[in-house]
């Protein structure tokens, strides 16, 4: 991941972190976790403008990026318990986590375990709708979408990454293309865990601000007006919720200037509060 300031990486255990911007005591950090098949370095577009005076920290889930597939199963618990790491030992302040898909489910799962590390959570389009699994709890999607990357060059994802995302900018394309080439194609053979919780209901538990960032049902995203209902039901004046008209699952892809604005309005809400 080349654009923005690095200002650390590293490994914590097996798990691979990278921090960029500013250490500013008067800006709150922001974690951001990405997707299955994804890599923190989707999230390379995004590094100039949220650096800016603010530590922005990503890091490689388990088998995906840099850091090499653990033996265990793939459930939520195990990958929160990494994120959970990397805030105590690298971090070692309270952060805005960020989660997309699968990574929103790993930041309510961290906001759940030790709130006393979040100040806000923003969830972008999280993957709440249960999916049909295998006996091991592995999605269905997900043996032949990871078989799909197999094998290709650069060139032919590259392609493929034009003709499926074409409303996708330039720089979106070759961190989406770097990601598929290297998710751990041993993944599918893992036992995994993705739906251990009721995810929209577990929102009444968290006591953080939460901002919901979605895309449209009929355009793909995963959530639909009844996860929201009930999620305002939830968390009342706690939840922001931003739908994005023509969207589908990935917002800071297709509407990045309005993600940008939903983060940073979350941001000056997290500067202002106290906290240590």
């Amino acid at each position: 991941m080349t654009p923005g300031p690095t200002t650390a990486y590293g490994r914590l255990g097996d798990i691979s972190w990278s921090t960029y911007g500013s250490h500013s005591q008067a800006a709150t950090p922001v974690l951001l976790l990405h997707s299955v098949t994804d890599s923190s370095e989707v999230f390379a577009p995004l590094l100039d403008p949220l650096a800016a005076g603010r530590l922005v920290v990503t890091l490689d889930a388990r088998g995906h990026g840099n850091t090499p597939l653990s033996p265990a199963p793939f459930t939520v618990g195990a990958l929160a318990s990494d994120v959970l790491a990397v805030l105590r030992d690298v971090v070692r302040r309270p952060v805005v986590v960020v989660g997309h898909g699968l990574g929103a489910l790993i930041a309510e799962e961290v906001a759940l375990t030790e709130p006393s590390l979040l100040v806000a959570l923003v969830l972008e389009d999280p993957a709440w709708r249960v999916e049909a699994t295998t006996s091991a709890g592995v999605p269905a999607f997900l043996p032949s979408y990871l078989e799909s990357f197999r094998g290709a060059d650069e060139a032919t994802l590259l392609e493929r990454a034009r003709a499926e995302h074409p409303t996708w900018p330039e720089d979106e394309l070759l961190p989406w293309v770097h990601a598929k080439q290297r998710v751990d194609q041993k993944l599918a053979a893992r036992a995994q865990e993705w739906y251990g919780r009721d995810w929209v209901g577990v929102l009444g538990s968290i006591r953080v601000p939460v901002t919901v960032l979605a895309g449209e049902p009929q355009h793909g995203s995963l959530v639909d007006p009844a996860d929201i209902a009930r999620a305002q039901s939830l968390l009342g004046a706690q939840l922001t919720y931003v739908q994005v008209p023509g969207v589908g699952r990935s917002v800071r892809r297709e509407a990045r200037e309005t993600y940008l604005t939903a983060l940073r309005d979350v941001f000056a809400i997290a500067d202002a509060a106290p906290h240590d």
